[in-house]
């Protein structure tokens, strides 16, 4: 891999750490809301979307991870130990 093409798998990698941030902070405010709307022992039918978004966007936040996991790796075996952003995903 050419220099600049470890400088655009940079790219794509910082790329997907904002995107694993913002859906984490939605996924956050989406786990917020359903705790408030269980409290407030909301109707079933509006608990059960909220459980269904909340689960459609962890499932969102694991394939980002394991996309960006892939990318990582992809680029410490090409590039080296070239800076990379901090990565917000646990380790896989």
């Amino acid at each position: 891999m050419a220099l600049k093409d470890c400088a655009h798998q940079r790219f794509l990698i910082e790329g997907l750490v904002a995107d694993y941030q913002s859906l984490d902070v939605t996924t956050t405010a989406t786990e917020r809301e359903l705790a408030r709307l269980q409290a407030e022992q909301a109707a079933p039918e509006t608990i059960a979307a909220v459980q269904e978004r909340l689960a459609a966007e962890r499932e969102q936040l694991g394939q980002i991870a394991v996309e960006g996991q892939a990318a990582v790796d992809e680029f410490r075996a090409v590039c080296g130990d070239e800076t990379l952003p901090r990565l917000p995903w646990p380790p896989q």
